[in-house]
Formats: C-alpha cells, sequence, structure tokens
C-alpha cells in the first residue's frame, strides 16, 4: 500500500452509514477492540466516496435495494473520484459497499469501470455488502465460479423486520382485521361474521430456512400456529438446530404446499428456485386454497401465475412485498386485484447502525484473521 493507514471505502445509497460505522468506532466501547484501537489511533479510516453509474446486465432488476431499481439503464459507466479517492480504492482490500454497485464493478470492470479507472480495485479480498441479498453478484456468468474474493451479506438484521411483517398479515387475514373496518364503517355490530379460526389448527409453510425463515418460523410457532420448512437439504444437525422454528422439515415441496393454509416465501433468487412455484406446482394446493407471502425474492413465481393460482382458487390470497418485476408496472393486473395486497419492497427496513453493527463485528474478525461472518457461497449463490 502507499499509504501505511488502512482507508475502507464506503459506497452506498444508505444515507448515513459511514457515519454510523465511524460513530461505532470511535465509543468507548470499540476502544479495546482491534478495529477500535486502529480507528481511534488514527491507523484506519473509513471514507465515504461517491456513487459510480455502472451498466448492470438487467436494469430492471428486482434484486436492487429500495431506491436503486427502475432507472433508465445507462449505457456508459462513469465514476467521478478525484486522485485520492482513487488511490483509495487502487490500494483496497476491503470494501463495504452496495451488492448492485459492487458486483459489476468487481465482476465487469471492462463494462462498468471507466477506461481510465480499470486500474482500480485490483486487491480487494473481501466485501462487506449493506443487505441481506446477495443476488447481484450471480449474474454475471462470465464471471469466474470463485473470483477469489470474499462477499458477506448484512444479515441477521432483516429476520425480525420480516418476522413483524409476515406476522401481521397473518394475523391481520385470520382475525379479519380489514373485514372489521368495512362492518365499522357500516354500522353493522358483526360478532358472528367476525369469529375466526383456532390457529392450532392452521399450518404455516416456509420455503426457505435460512435466519429469516427461521425467525418467521418461531415467532408463529409462539402464537400456537402449526409450522412446516420447506429446505432442500436437511442433515439430522439441521433437524434439531431448526426444532425452535418449525415443527417439521421437509424437501418434499408438494408436501408442504399441500398442507399450509400460509405459504410464506422467503427463498433467495438462484437458478434452482427462480419460478419455482407454476400453475402445475400449485395444484396441489386446490383443497386448502392457502393465503401467498412473498417476502423473499419476486422470480420465485410469475405474476401471470400468480392472477391465474388466484382466479383458479389455488391460492385465496396473495400478500406480495417483492415482485417479478420492480418497480411494478402500472398495468399491472396485481394493483387491482381484490385477492391481492400489494407493499413496495418494505417489508424488511435497513437502518444504517444495524448494517454498522454487522460491518464493525466483521471487520474485527478480518483483521484478527478470523472468517468472517454471513459468507456468501459461491458455488450455491447464496
Amino acid at each position: 500500500m502507499t499509504n501505511s493507514k488502512i482507508q475502507i471505502p464506503v459506497v452506498s445509497i444508505i444515507p448515513g452509514i459511514g457515519d454510523a460505522v465511524r460513530q461505532q468506532l470511535s465509543s468507548p466501547a470499540a476502544a479495546s477492540s482491534t478495529a477500535g484501537k486502529l480507528f481511534q489511533s488514527s491507523q484506519l479510516e473509513i471514507v465515504d466516496l461517491p456513487l459510480p453509474v455502472v451498466c448492470p446486465p438487467n436494469a430492471s432488476n428486482n434484486h436492487q435495494p429500495k431506491g436503486a431499481v427502475g432507472a433508465p439503464a445507462p449505457t456508459t459507466p462513469e465514476w467521478k473520484l478525484d486522485p485520492k479517492q482513487q488511490q483509495i480504492l487502487e490500494d483496497a482490500e476491503v470494501l463495504f459497499m452496495d451488492a448492485h454497485m459492487a458486483a459489476p464493478l468487481l465482476l465487469a470492470p471492462k463494462t462498468n469501470l471507466p477506461f481510465e479507472l480499470q486500474h482500480l480495485l485490483k486487491k480487494v479480498q473481501w466485501v462487506q455488502g449493506t443487505y441481506a441479498g446477495v443476488d447481484s453478484y450471480h449474474q454475471f456468468p462470465e464471471a469466474p465460479a470463485d473470483p477469489g474474493f470474499t462477499v458477506t451479506r448484512a444479515g441477521g438484521i432483516m429476520p425480525t423486520a420480516l418476522a413483524q411483517f409476515v406476522f401481521g398479515y397473518v394475523i391481520a387475514i385470520e382475525r379479519k382485521f380489514f373485514e372489521a373496518k368495512e362492518f365499522q364503517e357500516n354500522r353493522e355490530f358483526a360478532r358472528w361474521e367476525l369469529k375466526y379460526r383456532s390457529f392450532r389448527q392452521l399450518t404455516i409453510g416456509i420455503l426457505g430456512l435460512g435466519d429469516v425463515g427461521q425467525e418467521i418460523g418461531r415467532t408463529l410457532k409462539a402464537s400456537g400456529f402449526q409450522v412446516i420448512g420447506f429446505k432442500r437439504r436437511i442433515s439430522d444437525e439441521d433437524a434439531k438446530a431448526l426444532a425452535s422454528s418449525a415443527d417439521r422439515v421437509s424437501n418434499d415441496l408438494s408436501e408442504v404446499l399441500g398442507q399450509s393454509d400460509y405459504i410464506v416465501n422467503v427463498l433467495p433468487s438462484t437458478d434452482a428456485t427462480r419460478y419455482l412455484l407454476t400453475e402445475n406446482t400449485l395444484e396441489v394446493c386446490r383443497k386448502k386454497s392457502p393465503v401467498l407471502i412473498n417476502v423473499g425474492r419476486g422470480d420465485v413465481i410469475s405474476e401471470e401465475t400468480i392472477v391465474n393460482a388466484l382466479e383458479k382458487g389455488l391460492l385465496s390470497k396473495a400478500v406480495l412485498d417483492v415482485f417479478e418485476k420492480e418497480p411494478l408496472p402500472k398495468d399491472s393486473p396485481l394493483w387491482t386485484h381484490p385477492k391481492v395486497i400489494a407493499t413496495p419492497h418494505i417489508a424488511g427496513t435497513v437502518f444504517p447502525e444495524d448494517v454498522a453493527d454487522v460491518f464493525v463485528k466483521n471487520l474485527n474478525r478480518h483483521l484478527e484473521k478470523k472468517a468472517v461472518l454471513y459468507q456468501m457461497d459461491w458455488s450455491s449463490g447464496y
């Protein structure tokens, strides 16, 4: 390095994320940590850098975070950096950067770094992401299977928020909160019409049992629901570890779908999960006609399949926070469908202090030569 000080670039659309890291590292509580000591002795600097303009393979990609979707596709990369900022990126071994920018810059630099900046980012060893999703890193088939750097997700910060979202809608639907408001507006004292089912009789199927799926399962189990989880690979160790999140875990998708009164999708977007739910797949749902709640990725099911499944009674309702195309097109039938509740990808909000927690913890581990947490597996895609 040309500079003995460790300088870590921060590139994110999340306001205040660099300040949140600096605040943590400057706190008295951090004084005894490896990163805190370096920061407080001016041997470590957290540097906010301008946002680049990159040319992603699909500009309407629905896996980019809020604020990064829906813009016209750029055709020419641009990154306005002064000489000092360029030097920081040339020397950087650690990046703290949003995935939708880091992935194209690192995996397709020839098309995403301006010609005069092609020498940057060659020394990167580890990228800490700012969101839970890492889909952006798998949109470059020309990239090597293992590009030689580690990517870590902002893990552990979304489970509670997403569990609250799912739990809230399950309760609102089962306890008939929406209907209650209509009866109120009509001045009807509709006690019998608002009777509800025992939660003990209801089964929630959770597709995906990562940290988010597990927290959703724990939350629903605590309220008396039966929970069945879908996981492709299940070891004896998994079964024990997941006991607090699911009454049962199965690798048989049809079994989970057919037994569920609610289907909650939290699967990531991978080759194995894209359009996993089809009309044929959902045919086993005909008897129970469950509610679909999707807080995972929009491309697990097509818009057409959702509409057809609702019309045919394979699904009774759909609560959708993610969509096949984002932003949801103005002419989408999902906007006005009477059986659809649509929210604009807000089930889990990212707060800078939470992401800073993850980064600082991982930074200490990195500096101490320990394995960083929430690593992405290049082979599995998440």
